[in-house]
């Protein structure tokens, strides 16, 4: 084993994942766990749940390292989510994230004095709710933290928000200011590989952790997950497979076009562009909740092509909508279709909605140049993976860490301390492909087809045309 390891850690939606891993990129240690269930359209984390996995899960990898020394620590995590802290650093209330009803009338409010869809932050609209709904914990916040943020300052002390570049930042001032909102209660930002702080002997006795271990800002997951599949060179994409899931693609060029998100990537004169899924993995757990269909059990069962028309907008939806209200319906059902025939189309829909932000990109003028890497909880499904490969046309791939995000935080640090020239250098070297799918001609045909159905619904039974 090297003498030192990388303390990678990942504040999922759903999932939290801690990982030692070497500076060359070797998966030593590994530990998950996941957060306690919110019912009836409220999405909050508990920070006594937060804790709780985090020390799990950290105590879970320093006991399998066995003393290995940590040369460094990147946390990164779910987005946009934010919670309220105060000036002893006691939390106020549970974080509040993007798929809670009580915030979608904020959303909207923004979206109708703009004149146009929110294409951005969703952190702003979550501060209002604070506001206006809970106006004496909003006057109490003395520094609202994303989630992975309030992390880092537990074990540094340091109050920062941390993001991959200044094109993806959570917060700007000026819109905080303009929204009505009090500016210093939001941290400043420390971009991707900056150096936050060190371990203090508080966070030594609460964790186990030695002080002095210096703590890197990383960004939100997804931006974690782009370095860990190297899409950090034009026509490079990389598709995130969690609770929300979507497709990002690195070009050369800025795209105007306002159903899709497109920002300064952290690699100079590259731009990030991206289609979201807000309901990609959620929208299986409620279907196999709902329907009692045992995992995997109805692969078996069925393996062609379904005729069923699902779309996936279960917590409304943003590419290519923009619209909070939003909502999923099922097509093309008769009394012969049963509950593996509407499992499969619920696997099929969040493929076809793969495939409208893929076409809008294309069109757009963009090219997917190589297989598109896979990220995320899904990743080791074969069958999902040759499912997304029929109905897109497009080759997937996996990295040898299934789970991206934390093999792109080592990447990050590993370039950070010197180990790599560069960001780019450091992804090139360590990010390996493995388990390519490719399209089968006459399945994509088939899936050609239920696409136009899909698109035509999509536009029938939302407002936006």
């Amino acid at each position: 084993m090297s003498k030192g390891v990388f303390l990678c850690i990942d504040a999922g939606t759903t999932r939290f994942k801690t990982a030692a891993i070497t500076p060359q990129g070797t998966l030593i240690a590994r530990k998950n766990g996941v957060y306690a269930f919110n019912a009836g359209g409220v999405h909050e984390y508990r920070v006594e749940d937060l804790m709780e996995v985090f020390c799990d899960t950290l105590q879970g990898v320093l006991t399998e390292l066995g003393g290995e020394p940590l040369r460094g620590i990147g946390i990164t995590g779910h987005g946009p989510t934010l919670m309220p802290v105060d000036r002893k650093g006691k939390t106020l209330h549970p974080a509040v994230g993007y798929l809670d009803d009580r915030v979608k009338p904020f959303i909207q409010r923004m979206a109708d004095s703009r004149k146009e869809k929110i294409t951005s932050t969703m952190y702003i609209p979550i501060a209002l709710f604070f506001r206006e709904e809970l106006s004496k914990t909003y006057e109490q916040t003395w520094s609202f933290f994303q989630p992975f943020d309030y992390l880092s300052f537990r074990l540094t002390g340091r109050a920062v928000a941390s993001s991959s570049s200044s094109g993806i930042k959570p917060w700007e001032h000026e819109r905080v200011d303009a929204a009505g909102l009090d500016a210093t209660k939001f941290p400043r930002i420390c971009y991707m590989g900056e150096e936050i702080g060190k371990t203090t002997e508080t966070a030594a006795a609460e964790t186990g952790i030695s002080p002095g271990v210096p703590v890197y800002a990383i960004g939100v997951d997804f931006a974690a997950a782009l370095v860990g599949t190297n899409m950090l060179f034009p026509g490079r994409s990389c598709e995130r497979a969690g609770s929300s899931g979507g497709i990002n693609l690195c070009w050369d060029r800025r795209v105007h076009d306002d159903r899709l998100l497109c920002y300064d990537h952290f690699v100079r004169e590259t731009y990030n562009v991206a289609g979201i899924t807000s309901t990609y993995g959620k929208a299986l757990e409620w279907a196999g909740n709902v329907l009692n269909a045992p995992e995997f059990e109805y692969r078996r069962l069925k393996k062609g092509p379904t005729s069923i028309v699902f779309l996936p907008y279960l917590k409304g939806e943003r590419t290519p909508l923009w619209d909070p209200y939003a909502r999923g319906a099922f097509f093309g059902m008769d009394r012969n279709s049963d509950a593996v025939d509407l499992m499969i189309s619920v696997y099929t829909g969040i493929a076809l909605s793969l495939r409208d932000c893929i076409d809008i990109i294309e069109k757009a003028g963009c090219e997917f140049r190589f297989p598109v890497m896979t990220t995320g909880g899904l990743t080791g499904d074969d069958w999902f993976m040759q499912l997304k490969a029929d109905v897109t046309g497009k080759i997937f791939a996996r990295t040898q860490i299934h789970d991206a995000e934390l093999l792109g935080i080592a990447i990050v640090l590993a370039s950070s301390q010197g180990y790599f020239p560069s960001l780019t250098a450091a992804a090139s070297e360590l990010v390996h492909e493995q388990g390519a799918f490719t399209p089968r001609a006459d399945l994509t045909a088939q899936y050609t087809d239920l696409f136009g159905r899909y698109r035509k619904l999509r536009t029938m039974l939302t407002r936006h045309f």
